[in-house]
């Protein structure tokens, strides 16, 4: 029930405070929540490098940290709930003394407080992921709990000082700091400041937090007790149903999951850039701030609806595979279903006696539906489903949020809102008709114009004929036909959107996100995400290498030229950076030895064994091994013990399409290949073919660094082969003058001049096309 029709406590005069102490706790709140998602990004920058760049480091630490948010807020509930005032601060105060100790102390062990060194890199392990949560725990764990506590026992201490429910704008002041500190990293910091100088001033920041936060449980000790029995304005449901808790669990968690969830769809089907890591949680912390700021900014009647248009949007994007349609779409369905699911867990906010309970049930949502995402969804799908299975799971609860409110639109008698959803349905059917090719034969399968048209009729004439004969209480409403064949209609899209595609023959996931294999008439091809990492032809031309790897790409043209093979012999030593479908070993001769690297074990799986999917391995007369890891972490341990490969051609095939490894191409990366190469005859391509990032000015930053004469070279793609950007650099400027290079040959023109690349700085979003 709404606040106009809820029998409301009796509220006291809100009690008067120095406007400096508002500030104090104002600014504490805001700092603490800048440094909260700082450590965050600064500590998974930091380590994605020793986890083979996948974007399931982003995701894995997202859910411990949720789960380190999970930990404060349950500290902050007990703290307050069964501490005095007293005890509460001299409790408090000793904790963030030995935070303050721990970040002083490391601040002089690592290159910062947030970074450890090189020396704890864990080894390559079978189970990343736990590898990732240790280290998160080692770097960040303590600091990171005791910033999430702040919230909550600001908000606490606040609420003991003035007793009304201006305490609850004290999450939205946090928000605006989570937002700022999301959003100022890769804008501001990392383009400017190396890691280990972020790392700096975020201890000096986190020293200076504690300070502030001290102050303020020593100003809320003395709190009267009686200031904080001030009941507020709440509605009647929220204040007595036994259910509440379960709601704010339910719709934190819808929310939470559908973020990690959505980050995934980006992230694997759109676009792999860490900058996107940011772009899901800044919508989300948004939804946070203005739902909490105030009742004004979440209107049902406008998110709702636009969270069923996104919806049924977005998964006609995914069913009719339109990229460009869900760049849009996509974005704009979080944005409402996190302003849906906040703005109905604000409108179901208790007084502010329990704050902390809500806060606790909010962040065990939270870090449920991480678990779900980040834990569970890999091992039950093989495919992203988890995405369509939080927002079936958001509907129902927009249903029901709508059920328990007795002056919901819903349980409304007047006739013009049937006659606005209709309408409403029709004209978004009609606007997806132009905007998305190939949903016209669909609705035309269901006859979903005159079936709308019947339905429109039926619902209309019914709420006109029984206006008013309603009691204002919860019952049947002729609204409530179109609203539950929408819900159903939801409910079917979602399913076929999560259908395989025509012509799946496999799907697999792991840590290192989904792999699939296509095939269709006469071509077999390898998919991550909505790229095309390699692809085979139908026997008899199953060993003619195509995809990027035609004779007239770079690549090919070095292996079949190479000054150190002789006339059809077979001599060299290939190294090959990810493994894809093996393409390449089709350009070998009996004696040539490859050496591929590969970090995802089910690509692996693919092209060797028994019965691989791809068999250029299988039919080439090379010698050829196979290594599963990392590929720098792989070189470092080989070069470590003085096995020095000396390759005569490294190939660098791990940033074909949108997912960059950065930590693949920084000055320490070439430093570890330049060991393995042979000093006279050996040459490094690389494979920069990118949708959306411009590699070009970081290998030609690298080729300048080392004085590597380098060439790049650009093949235009004619039927099953494809377009294709290859960088060549050797030390030695003979190896790069072989004449058919020169057709192939490219000047590079764009207004990004050359950059190196460290494993303490690098920046994609000024090489983002």
């Amino acid at each position: 029930m709404s606040s106009s029709t809820a029998t409301k406590p009796a509220v006291a005069a809100p009690i008067r405070i120095p406007r400096t102490t508002t500030l104090l706790f104002a600014f504490t709140s805001f700092l603490s929540a800048f440094l909260l998602f700082q450590v965050q990004l600064i500590v998974s920058k930091h380590i994605l490098p020793w986890f083979g760049g996948s974007a399931a480091v982003w995701t894995t630490s997202m859910l411990v940290f949720q789960v380190l948010l999970l930990g404060g807020y349950f500290y902050s509930h007990t703290v307050s709930a069964r501490l005095s005032a007293e005890v509460q601060t001299k409790v408090h105060v000793g904790l963030l003394g030995l935070s303050f100790l721990a970040v002083a102390v490391l601040s002089f062990v690592w290159p910062s407080a947030i970074t450890p060194g090189n020396t704890w890199r864990p080894m390559p392990s079978d189970s990343p992921a736990a590898s990732v949560a240790l280290i998160i725990l080692l770097a960040a764990g303590l600091p990171y709990f005791v910033l999430s506590t702040t919230g909550p026992l600001l908000q606490s201490w606040f609420g003991r000082l003035v007793g009304d429910a201006r305490t609850y704008r004290l999450y939205s002041v946090s928000n605006m700091g989570s937002l700022l500190g999301l959003l100022s990293f890769p804008f501001l910091f990392e383009p400017m400041l190396r890691l280990k100088l972020q790392g700096q001033i975020w201890a000096v920041l986190f020293c200076s937090f504690t300070v502030a936060c001290a102050y303020c449980a020593l100003k809320a000790r003395s709190a009267e007790s009686a200031q904080w029995k001030i009941a507020t304005d709440t509605n009647s449901f929220a204040a007595s149903s036994p259910w509440l808790p379960v709601l704010w669990f339910l719709l934190a968690a819808c929310a939470s999951a559908l973020l990690l969830a959505t980050t995934n769809l980006i992230c694997e089907e759109i676009i792999t850039v860490p900058l996107l890591w940011v772009f899901p949680l800044a919508i989300y912390l948004l939804s946070f701030i203005l739902c909490f700021d105030h009742p004004r900014w979440y209107k049902r009647a406008i998110f709702q609806p636009l969270f069923v248009i996104s919806l049924f949007l977005t998964c006609a994007a995914l069913i009719y595979e339109q990229v460009s349609a869900r760049l849009i779409t996509v974005p704009v369905l979080l944005f409402s279903a996190c302003m849906v699911c906040h703005g109905e867990l604000v409108r179901l906010k208790p007084n502010v006696q329990k704050l902390t309970s809500f806060y606790l049930a909010v962040s065990a949502g939270g870090a449920a539906g991480g678990v779900f995402v980040g834990i569970i969804a890999p091992h039950i799908f093989n495919s992203f489903a988890e995405f369509q299975l939080v927002l079936a799971l958001t509907v129902i609860l927009v249903l029901l949020t709508l059920y328990r409110d007795e002056s919901s639109w819903i349980f409304r008698t007047e006739p013009w809102i049937p006659v606005l959803v209709i309408v409403g349905t029709v004209l978004v059917a009609l606007a997806s008709t132009k905007w998305i090719p190939g949903i016209v034969p669909g609705l035309e399968t269901i006859r979903f114009y005159p079936l709308t048209l019947l339905l429109g009729i039926i619902t209309v004439m019914g709420a006109v004929v029984l206006r008013g004969s309603f009691t204002a209480r919860r019952g049947f409403r002729f609204v409530q036909i179109p609203m539950i064949v929408i819900a159903i209609a939801a409910m079917a899209t979602l399913y076929l959107s999560a259908q395989p595609k025509p012509g799946l023959f496999s799907s697999t996931r792991n840590f290192y996100g989904v792999v699939r294999v296509l095939k269709t008439p006469g071509i077999t091809q390898i998919v991550h995400g909505q790229t095309i990492h390699g692809a085979q032809l139908d026997p008899p031309l199953d060993r003619t290498p195509i995809a990027y790897y035609g004779a007239s790409s770079g690549v090919s043209i070095v292996l079949r030229n190479h000054p150190s093979r002789g006339i059809g012999q077979g001599n060299l030593r290939i190294g090959v950076v990810g493994l894809g479908a093996g393409a390449l070993a089709g350009y070998a001769h009996f004696g040539d030895t490859i050496r591929y690297y590969e970090i995802n074990p089910d690509v692996v799986k693919l092209s060797t064994g028994d019965r691989p999917v791809f068999t250029f391995i299988r039919n080439s007369q090379a010698s050829i091994t196979t290594v599963l890891g990392d590929a720098r972490l792989s070189m470092e341990l080989e070069a470590a013990s003085g096995r020095q490969q000396q390759f005569d051609m490294l190939v660098l095939d791990a940033f074909a399409g949108d997912a960059i490894p950065v930590h693949l191409l920084t000055k320490e990366a070439f430093d570890t290949y330049w060991k393995h190469l042979n000093p006279e005859t050996g040459v490094i391509a690389v494979h920069i073919t990118s949708r959306h990032v411009n590699l070009v000015p970081v290998v030609k930053g690298a080729a300048e660094y080392f004085h590597a004469p380098s060439l790049l070279t650009f093949n235009r793609g004619n039927g099953y082969v494809f377009d294709s950007l290859w960088f060549l650099m050797s030390r030695n400027p003979d190896l790069l003058t072989i004449p058919e290079l020169n057709n192939v040959k490219v000047e590079y023109v764009h207004n990004v001049g050359p950059r190196l690349w460290t494993d303490d700085y690098s920046d994609i979003f000024r090489l983002l096309y």
